[in-house]
């Protein structure tokens, strides 16, 4: 299960074009029956998960947005509970169907959609989107909690590495 990237940012992050098949298979293995079951309608990829790709969008920008050097360990377990947050609703996405390339088109187009919003309509989305991240981790398995976990810990410290150091005097 994998975040995605914003606008003008690498595909580092994107989880359709970095899959991690290992995370993903185990997923399938543990959440397969649930995201079986669902019997979802005959939809398109965009209308059925839609809110998934806006909290996922919103929740990546939002982390992205306010990362820094040296954050307090305060800072890294919010960000860090974001993140997990996101990677709940992109893995529950792809355990419900949606297809790697039906996922990276929605994404990019969410993501172009959510970086021109306002800081004002961005906050109050992103606190409930992760409050629907928080909910889907919690009905979840001691496997998936820990793959949601590692994962988002594994993606925060390599966010975090990539941001330029300055040096002291």
């Amino acid at each position: 299960m994998h975040s995605v990237a914003y606008s003008g940012h690498t595909d580092a992050m994107n989880p359709v074009s970095r899959p991690y098949p290992l995370i993903l298979a185990l997923l399938l293995v543990v959440w397969g029956p649930q995201a079986l079951g669902n019997g979802l309608a005959a939809e398109t990829a965009e209308s059925r998960f839609s809110g998934a790709a806006l909290c996922v969008a919103v929740l990546e920008r939002e982390v992205k947005s306010s990362l820094h050097v040296d954050p307090t360990p305060q800072e890294r377990e919010q960000w860090q509970r974001r993140l997990e947050s996101a990677f709940a609703h992109i893995g529950n996405a792809y355990l419900s169907g949606l297809s790697g390339t039906e996922g990276k088109a929605l994404l990019r187009s969410t993501e172009a959609a959510v970086s021109h919003w306002p800081e004002q309509r961005l906050k109050p989305q992103a606190q409930t989107c992760h409050e629907q991240g928080q909910a889907l981790l919690g009905q979840a398995m001691g496997l998936q909690k820990m793959i949601v976990r590692s994962s988002a810990e594994r993606l925060l410290n390599k966010e975090l590495a990539k941001l330029p150091r300055t040096r002291a005097p």
